[in-house]
């Protein structure tokens, strides 16, 4: 744990290498101190079909689910950490959004 789902403008594949912007916001999770590192998983998926504020504009949206253990502060930091990590990899013009959902314990369930 976490999950980092990142889901991106597919055009933004011309113009920024996307396994350096996933091996980034897993570089931002790390950074936030409160994982294992063997236990971050990262992945991205291209949006082909968008709008965003009424245009196609380019975006990365990153969704940070995790169980919950975290109080507010931390929570916050990391989806600075992320956020900070995708703005280093994107131009100016691109939307940038970063979202922590605290998973139910009680419904998660796993095999590594």
């Amino acid at each position: 744990m976490p999950h980092l789902i990142i889901e991106y403008a597919a055009p933004l594949a011309e113009d920024i290498n996307i396994q350096d912007l996933v091996e980034a916001v897993f570089t931002g999770a790390v950074q936030s101190g409160l994982f294992n590192t063997k236990a971050i998983k990262a992945r991205a998926h291209a949006c082909d079909n968008y709008w965003v504020g009424g245009t196609k504009q380019a975006f990365v949206h990153v969704e940070i689910k995790l169980l919950p253990g975290r109080n507010n502060d931390q929570k916050k930091d990391l989806t600075q950490r992320v956020f900070d990590q995708v703005s280093a990899h994107v131009k100016d013009d691109v939307a940038i959004s970063v979202e922590l959902n605290d998973l139910d314990a009680n419904c998660y369930t796993k095999h590594s």
